[in-house]
């Protein structure tokens, strides 16, 4: 098993993604009570960003909102920009969409999430 360090996370968002100190600072150690991340597991996300392929966190995104928030696979995929049957086709098999409609799909899903994040946990059980 990794064991994962903060100080190791640090360092690669000081020296990989050219972060500051008040940027990591500001990221990390916040005082939200809103936030119910650990400065060890947003350093760890943050660092580890390679580890999950974008399409990967698409999905996970969906389920959450799926989930949590018990939104229809049809009104995600309207939201999502792709037609219901090609959205249930991607979550049976993520890479059965084309670039573009996966671009289109990450893009709207991201920002519908950024809307509606305060609605549900960000818990995947």
């Amino acid at each position: 098993m990794l064991e994962i360090k903060l100080e190791d996370n640090i360092a690669i968002l000081q020296n990989k993604y050219q972060m500051s100190d008040d940027l990591i600072n500001k990221i990390l150690f916040t005082n939200d009570l809103k936030n119910t991340y650990l400065p060890i597991e947003i350093s760890t996300l943050l660092a580890r960003i390679e580890d999950i392929n974008e399409t990967q966190r698409v999905y996970y995104v969906l389920d959450l909102m799926h989930r949590n928030l018990g939104m229809s696979k049809a009104t995600l995929a309207a939201f999502g920009g792709v037609d219901t049957k090609d959205f249930e086709e991607f979550l049976n098999n993520p890479e059965s969409l084309n670039e573009k409609k996966k671009f289109v799909l990450a893009v709207r899903i991201m920002f519908l999430h950024f809307v509606l994040k305060g609605k549900y946990t960000n818990e995947i059980d």
